[in-house]
C-alpha cells in the first residue's frame, strides 16, 4: 500500500509541476516508475539497463537515475544509436525517429524481458505509450507486449494508467 501511494504522489506532483518540469523529465521520470512498477523474470545481470534508441533528449533526462538500485541492480542509462544492442536492455524507450524500424524492433526483441516505451502515437504496440494531455503526461499501457516480453506490470500501475489495453 505504501508503494500505491509513493507512486500517486509521484505521478500527482508531475501533473502539478507539468507546467514548470520539462517534457523530457517526465517522460524519463514516467520510464523510471514504469521500470520500477513491474515485476521482471529473473536475471542474471549485474545491472538494470534502460536504454534509449535515437531518443537523445529523453536518454539525456534520465541520466539522473544512473546508479540507482532498481530491482536490486545498478541501474545504466544507455543512449544507442543502432538496433544492434537492444536485447541487452531492460527498458528500451524508442524514439520518433525509429518509428519506423517498429516493427523490425519487435522481431528482434521477439519474447526478450524488454519493456518497450514511446511517445509516439502511432506504436501503440509497445509496452507503455506516453502522451501529453494539454501540460499533464498520461500513459496507456498495451498488456500484450509485456506478457510476451514476461513483465507484470503491478495493479497500482495499472490504475494509474489512461487506458490498459487487455490481453486477447
Amino acid at each position: 500500500m505504501r508503494k500505491f501511494f509513493l507512486l500517486l504522489a509521484s505521478c500527482l506532483s508531475l501533473a502539478v509541476y507539468a507546467d514548470s518540469m520539462p517534457e523530457y523529465d517526465m517522460k524519463a521520470t514516467f520510464t523510471y516508475n514504469f521500470a520500477a512498477y513491474t515485476e521482471w523474470p529473473e536475471s542474471s545481470r549485474g545491472n538494470f539497463n534502460v536504454c534509449t534508441l535515437n531518443e537523445e533528449d529523453v536518454g539525456q533526462a534520465l541520466r539522473k537515475f544512473e546508479g540507482k538500485s532498481l530491482h536490486g541492480r545498478r541501474l545504466v542509462i544507455a543512449r544507442l544509436s543502432s538496433l544492434g544492442a537492444i536485447n541487452q536492455c531492460q527498458v528500451l524507450f524508442i524514439g520518433e525517429r525509429e518509428s519506423s524500424n517498429l516493427p523490425r524492433i519487435l522481431s528482434q526483441l521477439g519474447d526478450a524481458p524488454v519493456m518497450t516505451v514511446s511517445d509516439v502515437p502511432a506504436l501503440s504496440s509497445v509496452c507503455m505509450l506516453l502522451s501529453l494531455e494539454g501540460t499533464r503526461l498520461v500513459f496507456d499501457v498495451n498488456l500484450e507486449p509485456c506478457r510476451q516480453a514476461k513483465l507484470k506490470p503491478s495493479s497500482t500501475l495499472l490504475r494509474l494508467a489512461r487506458s490498459v489495453k487487455k490481453l486477447p
